[in-house]
Order: structure tokens, then sequence, then C-alpha cells
């Protein structure tokens, strides 16, 4: 038994059961990976993948719980490779970040510009994707961080630290009879065509509770996953948007307004995801911290632990 077949099998598992997919995934053949696994299985005992002539359809029940332990060592052995790597390359090394749009354009410029300045020898990237994306990308191991709104179902050993909130408003553009209003309301904002987000992220779902909780039925002509894709249309007349206060920047929206309305719908929390029982390295520590001052290295390990 080795790492490898741990990783296939985990590969194989991740893809659906789809060996061809795993293998593209991999780097690696199809016959090799289904090389590996029979192997692993002769070692064991058991037959790990059930098969249906060629295809395989799923996992047996002893395959389940060899797929946890294994899941669990490859978690390991990543750790122990990041404190093998914190010890001798110190100040270098990659932080994977897995944002949505919102936190990549509008929250982190200030925190990636201090992370890149005081650590200029470590590459980061950001993976952007839906809360569900950014959840599975740091379960999986494929990025280190996460900072999103909680996804739509729990993720297992994933923790949420509690970072801060997202207050909302209402984009329009100059002149719009919304502007007008001595008091904004939401019957008063239903009158209007409106542009939110889609309804996978937590801000498009809860708008949608806000007007439910009414008993108001909004006219909502589109949705979309990226704050600038939804200003752009607002800008074009084609209706007015619900989005982040923090996505409201005059010096670039000329041509737009905002209307605060973090008394008609609740606020998002933002959250910073980490995979349970994951070693960071130190420039990690430092990237929550810049982002979340409260979370102190202390607290960090306690909430992961």
């Amino acid at each position: 038994m080795n790492l490898q077949q741990l990783r296939y099998l985990h590969g194989i598992a991740e893809e659906g059961f789809n060996i061809s997919r795993a293998a593209a995934a991999l780097h690696t053949s199809q016959p090799g990976i289904s090389k590996q696994i029979q192997m692993l299985e002769q070692e064991l005992g058991v037959d790990i993948l059930m098969r249906k002539g060629n295809r395989i359809v799923g996992v047996t029940e002893p395959g389940r719980a060899v797929l946890e332990v294994a899941r669990r060592m490859l978690h390991d052995a990543e750790n122990l490779k990041r404190i093998g790597e914190d010890y001798t390359t110190k100040d270098a090394g990659r932080l994977v970040v897995a944002t949505t749009h919102i936190h990549a354009r509008y929250v982190l410029r200030r925190v990636i510009l201090d992370f890149i300045r005081r650590h200029p020898e470590v590459q980061l990237v950001l993976r952007q994707g839906s809360p569900s994306q950014t959840a599975r990308l740091v379960a999986l191991g494929e990025a280190d961080i996460g900072v999103s709104s909680a996804p739509p179902e729990p993720v297992h050993d994933l923790v949420m630290l509690p970072c801060y909130k997202l207050e909302r408003s209402v984009i329009a553009p100059r002149r719009h009879p919304l502007l007008d209003e001595k008091r904004l309301t939401l019957k008063s904002i239903a009158k209007y065509p409106i542009i939110t987000f889609d309804q996978s992220f937590v801000g498009g779902s809860a708008v949608m509770r806000a007007f439910e909780a009414a008993k108001i039925k909004p006219n909502v002509v589109l949705s979309a996953i990226d704050a600038d894709v939804i200003k752009t249309y607002v800008e074009l007349g084609l209706g007015i948007a619900i989005l982040p206060s923090i996505a409201y920047e005059p010096a670039r929206d000329r041509n737009l307004r905002a209307i605060g309305a973090g008394a008609l719908f609740e606020p998002t929390m933002t959250r910073i995801e980490l995979r349970r029982e994951s070693y960071l390295r130190g420039y990690m520590y430092d990237f929550i911290q810049l982002l979340a001052p409260q979370w102190t290295r202390q607290k960090i390990d306690q909430a992961t632990t």
C-alpha cells in the first residue's frame, strides 16, 4: 500500500467514479489507475469499488471505510509536507485562496496588497467560485483558505471562522425615482425591475427571503454571480440592483447611486474557511489576521483542532 494508490482512490471518488476523468485530473493513464486500485484491493483483501461490467458504479461498504481513512492519510501527508516547508523555506511558498467575486474584487484588495508586501516570496493564487465551490475547494485540499459566505449545505471537516458582516444597498441609475423617496420600503423597491445575485449565493437568497416575509413578489428580471456584471446592466437601465454596500464605489460608479438598505435586508456574514486539523504555515496565519485581526493564532488553533 502506498500514498499514490490512496490518491488514485480519492481521485476516482471525487470524479464521480469516472476513471477517465480521474486519470485526466491526476495526469496519468486509465490503465495505470485501474492496476493500482486492483493491487490495493488485493492487498487489503476486500473489494473497494463496485463494478458493473467495465464500469465503476460506486463504492462498497468496506470501500467507504477505506476511502475515509485514505482521505485522512492524504490530509496528514499534506500536513507533514507543510511542516517541512515551514522550517526549510520559511519565507517562501504558495497560498491558494478560494473566494467569490465580491470578496476578490472589493474586500480582499487591501489584504492582498499588504500580504504581498510582507511576503514577496509567497506565490498567491486566487480561485473564484460560488460559496459552495469555495467550500469544496478547501474541503478537498485544493485551496488553503476560503473567504466567502456560508455555503447552502454544510461541508464535512470544514471550520468556519466568522469574520465580518456585509450590509446591503439598492443600486440605481442617476435620477432614478427611488432616489427621491423619503423612506425606502420593500414595496417601493418592488415597483421596479430588479437585478440581484443568483440564489445559489447567500446574498441572492437573503434578498428573496425579505420579500417573501413581506408577502411581496418582486420583478426579478436578471440574476448573476458577478456584482460588476449586475452594475453594468443597471447602468443600461435594465433595472435596479440589491448588492452589498461595499460594491458601490462613487469614483468608479459615476452613473449610479446607492441607497442604504441595511434595515430591509439581513446582512451576510463573511466567513474564513479552513479544513479541520490542517497545518497552517506562518504566512497563512498572517493572511487570516490581515483580514480578521480578531482571529489570533491561538484562537485559530483552538477552532481548527
